[in-house]
């Protein structure tokens, strides 16, 4: 699409091979064929189909995946076999019936049928922004113009902020992406994408936490009372109406928003793993189709923080934050047995800190440097669950194991009992390490490989954490 007369502005350009600012850096292996391939199947992706595949609103990933394979070295074959393998499922995008203006853009939010004319609507902003995130977010998702000073036709706020956040993160995801590969068509469909979205957890992000933030001068720093997010988890176990005493404060302090990101990215972590969690005897572990998009998403967190002002860092954290929480309350609160997850021993791999690989492997060098064979084969376990990750057919599974090896890489020589996580009210907290993340990787690879069939529902369970199973949990497709 040309737009406004910027005929040479690149919606698709080559990606870099050297990740930006608080991104995680990426696997050798991308070539210039790789790269070709990577967008021509993004650029086909963009022009010929809708964000979601049907009337329920279910996310085309497409793009997800193959940027995820292209990230990790993936040859040019299996990114055009994850991409033939999703065409069927595709539809084309809509019609442009009415075309969305600065004057009706709020008339037709929230409404999928609009996609297309919000896409345009996207093109010529992000061209006229020259593609720049920052501006970008601060107009159309945190202003409070975008929020809650506005109003549509039958006088409902836009709330894009919310919007933003909606059906487990995906327009954050989409719009994450299109920052993290320097890619304008991501911004501009994750940009659409928000806007299609319904605003389902409106009630959780109200206008007067727009008003509180955006009334607190920037200049405001810590003063020592905020409130670790693993406290406020413990909080929630311990309060039946899921009450949450305190504040979670956040200022403008650039290492304070570096660290309320860490803490997210270690409790969504937490909320999947340890709640997914139950015998390892037994040989079980829910890996949680809902909490496993918290750990996707919470890759994104630094790199959107990065371009925002800190009142709009800020808002994005604290109703991240709401929305992670609400998910794992309505998949069932469970408790979270963090000593016996980081103490577990797996009957099959023996130490779930160092999982191997799945099925026979070949045999080391017979001078090999260590003596145990399981070692040999497997020196660094992350090699084989990125292997297995770049040919799965499921999106889902690359993408979480890219973000969990990125929190492996960044806090993986935590030691237990420091003090910062042991002094929170959450039980067990003293005994987390570096291990996590490796551990987690480990039971997802399994719980995922184990499983052998032709739909997408058949890699990640879904009746969330409830004790008998047969829950009144409920996902709407929407939310898929």
């Amino acid at each position: 699409m040309i737009s406004n007369g910027v005929e040479n502005f690149e919606l698709f350009p080559r990606p870099s091979s050297l990740a930006p600012s608080k991104a995680p850096p990426r696997w050798p292996g991308a070539n210039s064929k790789t790269t070709d391939a990577l967008l021509e199947i993004l650029k086909d992706n963009h022009e010929k189909w809708h964000i979601f595949y049907d009337d329920e609103g279910r996310h085309n990933h497409n793009t997800h995946q193959v940027l995820a394979l292209w990230f990790f070295g993936a040859h040019q074959d299996l990114l055009h076999g994850s991409y033939n393998k999703n065409i069927p499922l595709q539809r084309p995008k809509p019609e442009i019936f009415e075309a969305i203006t600065a004057s009706n853009f709020n008339d037709h939010l929230g409404d999928k049928t609009y996609y297309s004319a919000y896409l345009t609507f996207f093109d010529n902003v992000v061209r006229e922004h020259k593609g720049d995130p920052a501006s970008l977010m601060e107009e159309y998702i945190f202003s409070t113009k975008a929020n809650f000073s506005s109003v549509s036709q039958n006088g409902q706020h836009p709330q894009m902020a919310c919007r933003f956040l909606e059906l487990i993160m995906h327009p954050m995801i989409h719009f994450g992406y299109g920052i993290e590969f320097g890619l304008p068509g991501m911004m501009i469909e994750g940009l659409a994408q928000a806007a299609v979205h319904p605003v389902d957890f409106g009630p959780m992000i109200p206008e007067s936490l727009f008003t509180s933030v955006l009334s607190a001068p920037n200049e405001t720093q810590l003063d020592g009372s905020s409130v670790h997010a693993f406290t406020i988890v413990a909080r929630i176990l311990a309060d039946p109406q899921f009450a949450i005493p305190g504040t979670n404060k956040l200022a403008a302090d650039p290492k304070e928003i570096d660290r309320k990101i860490e803490e997210l990215q270690w409790m969504n972590t937490i909320l999947y793993a340890i709640s997914g969690y139950k015998n390892l005897k037994e040989d079980t572990f829910n890996a949680d189709f809902i909490c496993m998009h918290l750990v996707t998403s919470a890759l994104f967190l630094p790199i959107i923080a990065t371009h925002l002002s800190p009142t709009s860092q800020a808002l994005l954290l604290r109703t991240y934050f709401i929305v992670s929480l609400t998910w794992w309350i309505s998949s069932g609160r469970p408790t979270l047995d963090i000593a016996s997850f980081m103490s577990a021993e797996d009957p099959t791999h023996k130490n779930q800190s160092h999982p191997i690989p799945l099925g026979p492997q070949p045999p080391p060098h017979p001078q090999a440097l260590s003596s145990s064979s399981s070692i040999a084969t497997n020196p660094n376990p992350w090699l084989y669950m990125v292997q297995l990750a770049s040919v799965h057919p499921d999106d889902h599974f690359p993408k979480t194991i890219r973000a969990l090896s990125h929190y492996a890489l960044m806090y993986g020589d935590r030691k237990a009992g420091e003090a910062d996580f042991a002094q929170t009210e959450l039980k067990g907290t003293e005994m987390l390490d570096g291990t996590l993340f490796v551990r987690v990787a480990g039971l997802t690879t399994k719980r995922v490989h184990d499983i052998n069939g032709d739909e997408f529902s058949a890699y990640w369970d879904r009746p969330g954490y409830f004790p008998d199973g047969n829950s009144t949990h409920w996902v709407p497709l929407s939310h898929l």
